[in-house]
């Protein structure tokens, strides 16, 4: 179901509000400035899809600016594999992220979408679908990939669901209801943040990635597992050890990015797998503990797998349907240490 909003913007307004996006994000000579104008003002749908993904990606941007960011060179972002503090994706191709963010999450029947106000409903995204809901009382709700929200709004209460998957929650402001996110060990607690909340492990974790949350575990002691974070903390549901901060990467993923920061490469080979029917193996165990720092399109095994390999000096085998396997070519004991 799409928003009766965008219903009138068609897919190619929103490709070319991505295109504005990433082209705006340099350093911008006068007459592309005037032209940008003139595009934005010749149909309200212009100004509307551009500002949906300018939100998006301000919302991708929230914890801090990466070097990249900073530089404003934003179109160079999409793929970036790191090894140390070189850059190891030389020869493997870039694209621009920003048309990712801005379009695709807002274009109706793909892989992103917008849906409608609803006071009770059930939200869920298949596998690579990330999906943006605006709920009645304005606040805005993503799933991740294959996710499950069911939502239930009533005169004293805001309360959601989160059943699978991972979700970031953009709270509006209501001073005689508190927004509540239940999950399996507790629930968590807001009136004005924006944070995130995956079940996809076990306790769950919940990131404040702006304004306090409220952390409430329903076990047997549930003041031992009261918690608050302020933004920028994350912390496991019910668990005791002290609030850890957010990795600025880590919080891309509503841009259709996996944002790593030395992260063990069987984490990542599983993250990656949630977004895709392909699927990625790793030959040898000793694999998993490679670090890996950097970000990636979640929606391109493919790709992924070509830059592993690339920068571990590995095999990629594509010969199994549905599978690539990654393995080392050399009987040499892999280094977990190794970047």
């Amino acid at each position: 179901m799409t928003d009766p909003g965008e219903r009138g913007i068609p897919a190619h307004v929103h490709d070319e509000a991505g295109r504005w996006l990433a082209r705006r994000q340099g350093e911008v000579a006068a007459d592309v400035e005037r032209a940008f104008a003139a595009w934005r003002d010749a149909d309200p749908r212009h100004r509307r899809a551009y500002d949906e993904a300018e939100r998006h990606w301000r919302d991708s941007l929230m914890l801090g600016r990466s070097d990249i960011g900073r530089t404003r060179k934003l179109g160079r972002a999409p793929f970036l594999m790191q090894r140390s503090t070189h850059v190891g994706a030389a020869g493997l191709g870039l694209a621009v992220v920003l048309g990712l963010v801005s379009a695709g999450l807002v274009q109706p029947g793909g892989p992103f979408a917008l849906v409608s106000p609803a006071e009770a409903a059930v939200y869920r995204t298949g596998v690579g679908e990330i999906r943006t809901v605006r709920l009645a009382d304005g606040s805005v709700v993503t799933l991740d990939t294959a996710t499950l929200v069911r939502v239930t709004f009533a005169a004293g209460s805001r309360r959601l669901v989160l059943e699978r998957g991972r979700a970031r929650f953009r709270v509006a402001a209501d001073s005689r209801r508190p927004f509540v996110v239940a999950v399996p060990g507790g629930e968590v607690v807001a009136r004005d943040a924006v944070f995130d909340v995956s079940v996809t492990e076990q306790p769950a974790r919940v990131a404040a990635i702006g304004g306090p949350v409220d952390l409430r575990s329903s076990g047997p002691d549930p003041a031992a597992g009261a918690q608050r974070l302020a933004a920028g903390q994350q912390a496991m549901l019910g668990g005791s050890a002290a609030p850890k901060p957010i990795s600025r990467t880590e919080a891309r993923w509503v841009s259709g990015m996996l944002g790593l920061d030395a992260t063990p490469l069987g984490d990542v080979v599983a993250a990656i797998n949630r977004y895709n029917d392909t699927q990625v193996r790793l030959a040898d165990e000793r694999l998993a503990g490679l670090s890996v720092t950097g970000a990636f399109r979640a929606r391109d095994p493919q790709e992924f797998a070509r830059a592993i390999a690339a920068t571990f000096d590995l095999d990629a085998d594509r010969s199994s349907e549905g599978q690539i396997t990654l393995s080392s070519r050399h009987s040499a004991t892999v280094s977990p240490s190794r970047k």
